[in-house]
């Protein structure tokens, strides 16, 4: 369990207090004139920021000092955790995003024009910040172009700085390709966000408030404006999760064929090289397939994610009523080329396999990383229908009637049925 007394006001450039099992392992972070604390050098106490309670998030703090918005992040990189603040004096008008989620949290908001550099333009399912990236945008636009800058080994440095924003979004995983130390180099404000690394839908979706609060300040309208957002995406799912559960309660004894929903048994992941890699037990995928009312196979490990010998799953394979997320194929066709031995599981042959790609932007960017981080109830709704999904016609849309009183729109289909959609 990581402990935090005290805080440094930033001065120095890096990514923050870096703490571990080696102890800790360094401490500072950047100094800008829009965010940050004032650089004395002194030490803050964390106790000194009203921290608002949040609702799900547990890697995000937001707050208010001296009536100074304010945000305190963790990154789990490995085995240490980078933990940064920042404060925000004004509003950021010019920021560039480095991955999926950060795009889809503005364009939520209504911010996205605020965006001014991306890593990549074919990633980009919103469709007015894909043109401003792809050189679509007419002409007669007052926003300037969006920055194609690259990732990894391949960031555009240059461009980079000659965009000078006012911050840079990022994120770490501990992996090779991660680019934020160089960016840190830079001296260019950079903010690692882990929206990514919490453990159920409602706790990413919350990080909206996070954007609120860069884009207006504490109190202001967008701040308001994205607590509201959360708050009818929580009550929504909240409702729809508990419908769910409370029609599991009443029909688990009875055929699907009566109307009512079964409790199916779902899998995870896909086979590489002959190791199955699926989501733990404690992750964000594991506890929406709960809430939509599936039985996740690996529900009772601990861990955030697994890696598995693909003999072990196939000694499941009887037994998997659905199979979720199968890697980055489209079709069963695809599957089936990459690993011959998975078409033996009983949810591929009973054609009932849920991949998350069916919101798509204008070069195949997949919206599931995007747009559906800020609408949980959204997403539920959708992977429900897929979960509950009978093959034989006999219950087109089992989830439909539970959604009168609920606030969800159900045109959003970012999963869907291989096989029938």
């Amino acid at each position: 369990m990581l402990k935090i007394n005290t805080l440094r006001t930033f001065c120095r450039p890096f990514l923050g207090a870096r703490f571990g099992l080696a102890g800790l392992l360094g401490s500072a972070a950047i100094c800008a004139g829009l965010i940050l604390a004032g650089c004395a050098g002194k030490e803050e106490s964390a106790d000194s920021v009203e921290f608002l309670q949040m609702e799900a998030a547990r890697l995000l703090k937001i707050g208010v000092r001296d009536g100074v918005g304010v945000a305190e992040i963790r990154s789990i990189v490995g085995r240490d955790t980078l933990v940064n603040r920042f404060e925000f004096r004004r509003p950021l008008e010019r920021v560039v995003t480095l991955s999926s989620s950060q795009v889809g949290f503005m364009s939520h908001l209504g911010e996205a024009g605020r965006i001014v550099g991306v890593s990549d333009a074919k990633f980009i399912v919103d469709s007015a910040v894909y043109h401003r990236a792809s050189g679509l945008e007419p002409r007669t636009s007052n926003l300037e172009p969006v920055t194609e800058l690259g990732s990894g080994p391949s960031l555009d440095f240059e461009k980079l700085l000659a965009l000078k924003p006012d911050l840079v979004m990022d994120f770490a995983t501990g992996g090779g390709q991660d680019d934020y130390e160089r960016i840190n180099s830079l001296r260019i404000p950079l903010m690692l966000t882990s929206e990514w690394q919490e453990e159920s839908p409602l706790a990413k979706a919350e990080w909206i408030k996070l954007y609120g609060m860069m884009f207006c300040g504490a109190g202001s309208d967008c701040v308001g404006r994205a607590d509201s957002i959360f708050k009818v995406e929580s009550a929504a799912y909240k409702a729809l999760r508990d419908s769910i559960g409370a029609r599991l309660a009443q029909c688990d004894s009875l055929d699907l064929k009566t109307g009512c929903l079964e409790r199916p048994r779902v899998i995870a992941g896909m086979s590489h090289g002959g190791v199955w890699y699926a989501p733990g037990g404690n992750s964000y995928t594991a506890k929406l397939i709960s809430d939509a009312g599936g039985r996740y196979m690996w529900a009772g490990d601990s861990s955030r994610e697994l890696r598995l010998s693909l003999e072990s799953v196939m000694a499941l394979a009887d037994s998997a009523d659905v199979w979720v997320n199968p890697g980055a194929f489209s079709n069963s066709e695809e599957i089936v080329a990459y690993e011959p031995r998975v078409g033996v599981v009983k949810a591929f042959r009973e054609k009932r396999v849920c991949q998350n790609d069916g919101r798509r932007g204008p070069s195949g960017g997949n919206d599931f990383y995007e747009g559906a981080v800020s609408r949980p109830a959204e997403l539920l709704y959708n992977l429900s229908e897929c979960l509950h999904f009978d093959p034989s016609g006999a219950s087109k849309s089992p989830i439909m009637g539970l959604l009168p009183g609920i606030s969800v729109d159900s045109s959003y289909k970012w999963y869907r049925n291989i096989y029938y959609f």
